[in-house]
């Protein structure tokens, strides 16, 4: 009782102390200090080949024994390419527009793409309005679907199991639907959009990955629906320097379960999401405008949510061609229990007390309504806040960590 006493006695001078600093010292634009750095280069290119759409779709049929690539090389922009059940050892590569690759059966009877673990990808596509669906991918090295470049993209009804570093992945594109899709084994991201905007992920699984699912460097983005269990963490929002694009802005995650990801960390060392702490239901570093609401987040060991700054994540890195400050993010209205009840080894090492949010102070506008649940700070602001005092709060935390 007499530490609840000091506390809020406390209170009244952190917020005096804090309106105080803020007016005096605001802070600056949340800019990167780079003009440029190196942009990494992770897909291979895939030239699209521009056909006039035909005014008489037909349906290739791929019997058992047959090569898939011969059948998509022969579809003209409207065609159809239809996989029978069966197995095919091979890399699809699909260059042209609106084409469709559709597996017949249902469940196991599905046609399998099998690379035999000495196959770089599955399938890659960069042509614009491309489907794909209802097919089971297996032991690639890199990747089970890569979609390039693409405008108009729908995965749907995929079952990839160990397809390298990433399952199911657009990279570049715009106006995406991945959905009813299960991934897992992915030793980086299982559900991943990256450098795209106005994407839907809706009623997929993923589980036994590294993360399940990853918005990166990714914009007007929403993950509705998904079941993400046993990874090393369930939802990443990240925005990340030395790529094309530059923002990570106004995404949703909505009507999620985030439940037990707490998976050892398999992911190739030295890549970032190596760094991810194993038990984590929710990343969010450095994005703006995020809105999480109505989701389920329990029995993640090491914390439920994390709003971070890149330069608390890449703390032995100076400079950045990024924002690096979270800003405007929204965190209300979700169910939220039995996490951060045994934080791995890893997530100590950032500093954070065993809370299930946890906030390092960075960025501006930022809003929590969780009432009853643990955090770090004690206090988080809520929409209550007027914006001077709720930017100066967060310049004081930022300030106390930086000497703490």
């Amino acid at each position: 009782m007499k530490n609840r006493k000091m506390w809020l006695f406390a209170i009244p001078l952190v917020i005096l102390f804090a309106c105080l600093l803020y007016l005096f010292a605001p802070p600056g634009a949340d800019r990167g200090n780079v003009a440029q750095a190196n942009e990494e280069n992770r897909t291979p290119t895939c030239a699209v080949e521009k056909q006039a759409v035909v005014g008489d779709p037909q349906t290739i049929t791929v019997k058992a024994g047959e090569k898939i690539q011969t059948a998509v090389d022969k579809a003209r922009p409207g065609d159809t390419v239809l996989i029978s059940s069966g197995t095919y050892n091979e890399g699809v590569v699909v260059k042209r527009n609106n084409i469709t690759v559709r597996g017949e059966g249902q469940g196991d009877t599905r046609p399998v793409l099998d690379g035999q673990k000495q196959i770089g990808n599955g399938i890659i596509a960069c042509g614009d309005q491309f489907v794909v669906e209802n097919l089971i991918i297996k032991n690639y090295q890199a990747n089970g679907i890569l979609i390039n470049g693409s405008d108009g993209v729908t995965l749907r009804g995929i079952f990839a199991d160990s397809t390298g570093e990433y399952g199911l992945f657009p990279v570049h594109s715009k106006n995406i639907l991945m959905e009813n899709n299960i991934v897992t084994g992915a030793s980086d991201a299982a559900l991943y959009i990256g450098q795209s905007e106005n994407v839907m992920i809706r009623d997929n699984e993923a589980y036994g990955n590294v993360t399940g699912l990853e918005f990166e460097n990714t914009s007007n983005g929403v993950a509705d629906n998904n079941y993400l269990h046993n990874n090393t963490s369930g939802l990443l929002v990240f925005v990340l320097p030395d790529l094309a694009r530059k923002e990570t802005t106004n995404n949703q995650l909505i009507n999620n379960r985030i439940i037990g990801n707490n998976l050892e960390n398999f992911g190739k060392p030295g890549s970032v999401v190596s760094r991810v702490p194993p038990g984590v239901g929710i990343v969010l570093l450095g994005p703006d405008g995020t809105e999480i609401t109505r989701n389920e987040i329990r029995d993640n060991r090491s914390a439920a949510i994390a709003l971070v700054s890149l330069h608390t994540f890449f703390s032995d890195r100076a400079e950045f061609d990024v924002g690096t400050e979270p800003e405007n993010n929204h965190i209300y209205g979700n169910i939220i229990e039995n996490n951060a009840f045994d934080p791995h080894p890893s997530a100590k090492a950032f500093g954070f007390p065993a809370v299930a949010l946890i906030w390092d102070g960075s960025g501006v506008n930022n809003r929590w309504e969780q009432p009853g649940v643990s955090s770090f700070p004690p206090m988080l602001p809520d929409s209550s806040w007027s914006p001077l005092l709720s930017n100066a709060y967060s310049r004081l935390l930022a300030l106390a960590r930086k000497f703490l």
